[in-house]
């Protein structure tokens, strides 16, 4: 079908467009004349307009006079359905490549995927509007080079800045967020529903309203100043702030729930696990380590870490495993956890409940009695969980000393192991010490944050036999070699803290760990990382070739995971700052706060908060001094921190003083 007319083409009776400053306008042809014809308008108005001007027509839709207006509305709304979706920059960046020009009718197949005479419309419409993708040469366009769609993009901008529209949106934004004028209802509205359709998806978010955003709050990511716009305006999405503003998805898909729905693991032969215990956090739900530990008649021990078998409920390619690649991480918001994985499989089914029995893949090690690794397997499982510990109860346990049932016994045999394993990677050169971590919890308007004492022995005794789990498995792999990705961090001239850890397909030294090898597979429930790795190790251990995934497909997998979780770590710390921010304007102002001394005395970090922020009014003060602060400005948008030096602190005011740099679980 010819959408482009010509004159010898009869219109009585037919709906057809004709250009009308600069736009399409719809109308019904009632007569005909050599040159020029009579068009009826949706208000009943009729016009003379020339046959030239016509250049679409709706054959498949009939009206008259009585049904022009609800034809014609029709049309309209099919029309601003077809607009909406409508994104000319990802239609050029598939145009450009093929080289050639285009009908307008050509272009609209090739985006909207389906032939019909409205989007031919739409499509035309919007690229006799197009300034910067496409250049018109009589009916058929071509796309422009990129270098200049962005000469034309960048003057754009320049004219659309001086625009007065541009600048009255930018004013009601910078008002809205800065505490100025109130924008009217009406202005109000408008903006709602901009922000709103630009927050929606943020792999579709326009370039025109990043940079007005930007320009309005030049301090803020431009999402979160929508977001603050909105909630300013009293409207506020339905879906936490950060997992809004990041595009995070709180539900899965009837595909995914399906795969979930229907995961049923492989038979495992029930195994000796010994005493598993899982400690966690009290109110965690993703457990996916447990440990068991034994002594030995020879005075060493035998250490078992287990390891929840997540790739016997996630089949490799269906819904659910696409899903969890392209989410790659668990994030954990003050708001809510945006889960990589449904909560049947992440909290219930693969989760290693106290009382279940569960697949896990399983390292086993037999130290010495001086903590050296003689040896050392890894095997898939099915155990028994004997109980579930949380960090607390671990500490209470080894503080009291005395082994009064299995649990206790087994957690004084794991702390033991823990620092002797932990004293041997000391004196390879790892560095132990990493900051304290604020733990933010939001509920409604009430906010909770407690600092997590990460130098606790229940801590840094997880963390221990994580790090172990992923050497012992990156040693296998690089003695198989099964083709894995590594994390290495080299140590240059002695120095590594200028040497940032990073992914590599062949093993090295780890100097931040001190260890040989090291790879992540411990958290295949919440990292698809660690899942992928944990796929490739049970296929080499059962003896499948070729491997799982190739070279090539770890790369392209975990470099994708890699970014996303990286994303998600910054998302973490924006949202528990922000949070943390909000809690002290409410309820830290004028109020003394302990603190300790950060970079000679330019910054202070809260003991309390594990926030940190300029500080001003100190003499020179060593670090790690405890002293007291007050809040000088807060700023929870703009992150913004900076406190008044009051004194130092006295005994009463620090009790046991925390150390401000601890340990981080691997």
């Amino acid at each position: 079908m010819n959408y482009a007319v010509s004159s010898p083409i009869k219109y009585a009776g037919t709906i057809v467009e004709y250009l009308d400053q600069g736009r399409l306008k719809a109308g019904l042809v009632t007569r005909e004349q050599e040159r020029h014809l009579a068009v009826v308008d949706s208000n009943g108005h009729e016009r003379m307009i020339p046959r030239d001007l016509v250049l679409m027509r709706h054959p498949d839709r009939r009206a008259d006079r009585e049904t022009l207006a609800a034809t014609l509305a029709e049309l309209e709304q099919e029309r601003a359905a077809l607009v909406a979706e409508l994104d000319l920059e990802l239609l050029w960046e598939v145009a450009e490549e093929q080289n050639r020009s285009f009908s307008s009718a050509e272009l609209a197949d090739l985006f909207f995927g389906r032939h019909s005479n409205a989007a031919a419309s739409v499509m035309l419409e919007a690229l006799l509007a197009d300034r910067i993708y496409f250049v018109r040469r009589h009916m058929d366009f071509v796309a422009r080079t990129p270098e200049q769609v962005e000469r034309l993009r960048m003057q754009n901008d320049r004219i659309r800045a001086r625009s007065d529209d541009y600048r009255k949106i930018q004013k009601q934004m910078r008002d809205v967020v800065n505490g100025g004028e109130t924008p009217s209802t009406e202005e109000a509205a408008l903006l709602v529903d901009q922000l709103s359709r630009y927050l929606k998806n943020p792999f579709t978010r326009s370039r025109e309203m990043t940079q007005m955003l930007a320009q309005a709050a030049p301090d803020v990511d431009p999402a979160e100043a929508a977001y603050e716009i909105l909630d300013r305006l009293g409207a506020r999405p339905r879906v936490p702030r950060f997992a809004f503003i990041a595009g995070l998805k709180d539900e899965f898909s009837e595909a995914v729930m399906k795969d979930a729905a229907e995961a049923v693991p492989g038979p495992r032969a029930l195994t000796d696990g010994g005493y598993a215990v899982t400690i966690d956090d009290e109110d965690t739900l993703e457990v996916d380590d447990a440990l068991s530990c034994e002594a030995l008649a020879d005075g060493g021990m035998r250490v078992r870490v287990h390891i929840a078998l997540v790739a016997d409920f996630v089949k490799k390619g269906n819904a659910m495993d696409a899903e969890a690649a392209a989410r790659a991480t668990t994030v954990y918001l003050p708001e809510t956890t945006i889960r990589m994985l449904p909560d049947q499989i992440s909290c219930s089914s693969a989760s290693l409940i106290a009382g279940e029995e569960r697949p896990v893949l399983t390292t086993e090690v037999r130290l010495s009695p001086d903590g050296e690794l003689l040896e050392t397997s890894i095997y898939p499982a099915r155990i028994p969980i004997m109980q579930r510990l949380d960090y607390d109860q671990v500490d209470r346990m080894l503080e009291s000393g005395a082994p009064t049932d299995e649990a206790v016994a087994t957690i004084a045999r794991l702390d033991v192991a823990a620092r002797m394993l932990r004293e041997r990677r000391r004196t390879a050169g790892a560095v132990l010490i990493q900051r304290r971590e604020a733990k933010v919890s939001v509920h409604g308007d009430d906010i909770e944050v407690r600092v997590l004492d990460n130098s606790s022995p229940g801590r840094t005794l997880v963390a221990e036999f994580m790090v172990l789990a992923n050497f012992v498995a990156a040693r296998y792999a690089a003695v198989n070699r099964i083709p894995i990705i590594y994390r290495v961090q080299p140590q240059i001239a002695g120095d590594f803290a200028s040497q940032r850890p990073r992914l590599s397909l062949y093993p090295e030294y780890h100097a931040g760990i001190g260890l040989d090898f090291y790879a992540h597979l411990s958290s295949p429930i919440r990292r698809y990382a660690d899942l992928v790795l944990q796929r490739q190790m049970l296929g080499a251990l059962s003896g499948q070739t070729p491997a799982i995934y190739t070279v090539d497909e770890l790369l392209t997998v975990l470099a994708g995971a890699e970014n996303a979780e990286a994303s998600g770590r910054e998302l973490e710390r924006r949202a528990k700052r922000y949070w943390i921010l909000r809690y002290l304007e409410r309820h830290a102002i004028d109020t003394p706060l302990l603190a300790y001394v950060m970079r000679e005395g330019q910054s202070a970090e809260l003991a309390d908060f594990a926030a940190r922020g300029t500080l001003h009014g100190a003499p020179s003060l060593p670090n790690q001094m405890p002293i007291m602060v007050q809040v000088s400005r807060v700023d929870p948008l703009r992150g913004w921190l900076a406190f008044d030096f009051v004194r130092p602190a006295d005994e009463d005011s620090t009790g046991t003083i925390r150390s401000a740099g601890t340990p981080s679980r691997e």
